[in-house]
């Protein structure tokens, strides 16, 4: 019996452990090496004003900085005003940063946007992936820093005439490319490998217990502690990305943001698990032997009993609110409310026929005792009188009039 316990035990920790990493191998498959989704994550990036505000800052300075515009200036003055040259650039300088952030929230500005990261992150997945030779990626900037300098009144063509490393973005440098491509390989192999074990030592727990409902109530917990442990170790990542940046005063403003947007995926997956989690908590204690679920199951016997599709109609309503909310993004998806609804209805099942044994003859739940108005009469006659008069006025009808009788009969008070 201990080696069971023990066996039972080693399981949940091996399959908490499991579930926790594929949640992190899920967030890296579909969001971070997702070309498509991490377009529209850029897209969600560039929306937010913080980030907006800080890549405009950005490219205002590098534009600016360089001495292509103060040329420019310079020979667009007469001679004489020539000395303004720069007075008249920091003046530029400042309409362009005031101007920068709606310039960023417009159409072309968010298509140019997306259009840069595609490439880019094109380009990443194929050196991490090991079909391009290993070389750093850079987010090309050119066309931004044209529609800002346009709208500045900078002369036409100057980003084309900026250096490349002026216009772009260094994103991954290439010694830093070597644990990156080992990551990818791992996650992209084993993402529903993960998964898919810690099923089946989960299943394995249960099934080794001696103590199968007392086990599936731990298994819940283990998946609520794998989504905290999901939050808490995005939140140290997050701690550790922002202090890598503190050197970089703009970058480090907007770290946080930034991190938030392109984790958002791993969130979600912290809350399903913790969700489902909690589904998996409540259905193992329900048919558990405590008082509280007992007396549930005997509140709930007769309506099983006696009315089955009732019961069944009143879970796939459930089901069907916690689709229409969509507190978590598995309960908007086909496969898998599909999969959480076919489970559902087993475990109504089971339930149901387990309460059906454990209370047969289980009757309705009683009426509070109706009284009429006006009637002072007391003992077992007078509640006869009463329930006469209830049938009398349609508030009864003869089958329940009789029942109410005879348990009256049976237990009443004493005339």
């Amino acid at each position: 019996m201990k080696g069971r316990r023990i066996g039972v035990a080693a399981l949940l920790v091996l399959a908490t452990l499991l579930w926790t990493a594929a949640g992190f191998s899920v967030w890296a498959k579909r969001q971070a090496l997702d070309t498509d989704n991490w377009v529209n994550t850029s897209g969600e990036l560039l929306e937010d004003e913080e980030i907006r505000t800080a890549l405009g800052v950005f490219i205002v300075n590098e534009l600016f900085q360089s001495a292509e515009v103060q040329t420019r200036i310079e020979d667009a003055l007469p001679t004489q005003l020539q000395p303004l040259a720069g007075p008249a650039a920091a003046g530029l300088k400042e309409v362009a940063q005031r101007g920068a952030p709606d310039l960023l929230g417009s159409a072309p500005a968010l298509q140019a946007w997306e259009t840069a990261n595609r490439v880019a992150h094109s380009k990443l997945v194929a050196v991490l992936e090991g079909t391009l030779q290993d070389q750093g990626v850079a987010l090309e900037l050119k066309t931004l820093f044209q529609q800002i300098a346009d709208s500045t009144g900078l002369p036409p063509g100057l980003a084309d005439r900026l250096p490349p490393e002026v216009a772009s973005l260094q994103v991954v440098k290439p010694d830093e490319l070597e644990t990156a491509q080992e990551a990818v390989d791992l996650f992209q192999t084993l993402v529903w490998v993960l998964v898919v074990l810690a099923v089946l030592a989960f299943a394995g727990a249960i099934a080794l217990s001696p103590d199968r409902r007392r086990t599936a109530v731990t298994v819940g917990g283990c998946l609520v502690f794998a989504g905290v442990a999901i939050f808490a170790f995005r939140r140290l990542a997050e701690n550790a990305v922002v202090n890598a940046l503190a050197d970089s005063p703009n970058a480090s403003a907007i770290g946080d943001n930034v991190w938030e947007i392109s984790t958002s995926l791993l969130a979600e997956v912290a809350q399903g698990t913790l969700l489902f989690g909690l589904f998996v908590m409540a259905g193992a204690w329900l048919a558990g032997a405590g008082r509280r679920a007992t007396a549930l199951r005997r509140m709930s016997a007769y309506a099983l009993r006696e009315h089955p599709g009732w019961t069944r109609a009143a879970l796939g309503a459930l089901i069907l609110l916690l689709v229409i909310w969509g507190p978590v993004p598995w309960t908007q998806r086909f496969w898998t409310i599909l999969i959480f609804t076919v489970l559902a209805f087993a475990w109504l099942e089971w339930l149901r026929r387990r309460t059906v044994e454990e209370f047969p003859d289980q009757p309705p739940p009683r009426r509070p005792s109706l009284r009429l108005p006006g009637r002072g009469g007391g003992g077992r006659a007078g509640e006869l009188e009463r329930l006469a008069e209830l049938r009398e006025r349609g508030v009864l009808d003869q089958a329940e009039f009789e029942r109410e009788k005879a348990a009256l009969l049976a237990g009443g008070a004493s005339p």
